[in-house]
């Protein structure tokens, strides 16, 4: 009886067409050009190289090398996993405006004023993205609450960055 069930349950499964998958990052429903990879610069905390690697059209990696605007001799790198949300519509097709928030890791020293001391902890990051379609660009602005937990003291911090960045 059982040997019987199982063999219609193997038949059904064999006779079934095979759901297509997402490709890694693709076009991201049309909202820009270019490919899943994108870089470019910030303005903030870290100030520097900005970088992002879309999975598809709701998640993605960025990461941030660079230093904190206004504090010599920093130096930060910053690493983020988020989720995209579309809530609202901007009312042009050229344009969308993907919300999204996520959490990663901030690792950053100080060579001038803290030397030798290393800054380390988790994240918390928001933002928005604006996704031209007929550009492979897109404009962020973010902000990111850090405890750091690996410091002389553990202690917080807070992030903010706007940038660029160009897709390939």
């Amino acid at each position: 009886m059982w040997s019987l069930l199982l063999l219609l349950t193997v038949g059904d499964a064999a006779a079934q067409s095979e759901v297509p998958r997402a490709r890694f990052g693709q076009d991201i429903k049309g909202e820009r050009q270019g490919g899943p990879f994108g870089l470019g610069v910030s303005l903030g905390a870290p100030t520097g190289l900005a970088g992002k690697v879309w999975f598809g059209d709701w998640m993605g990696v960025q990461f941030g090398v660079g230093g904190d605007l206004g504090w010599p001799g920093d130096f930060a790198v910053t690493t983020d996993y988020v989720v995209h949300i579309r809530p609202f519509e901007t009312g042009s097709p050229e344009y969308s405006v993907p919300l999204y928030f996520g959490g990663g890791i901030n690792l950053s020293t100080n060579t001038s004023l803290y030397a030798n001391d290393i800054f380390f902890g988790p994240r918390l990051v928001g933002g928005a993205n604006v996704l031209v379609r007929a550009l492979p660009i897109d404009l962020f602005v973010e902000v990111a609450p850090t405890f750091l937990v690996v410091a002389p003291t553990p202690t917080w911090s807070f992030d903010g960055a706007m940038g660029v960045r160009y897709y390939f």
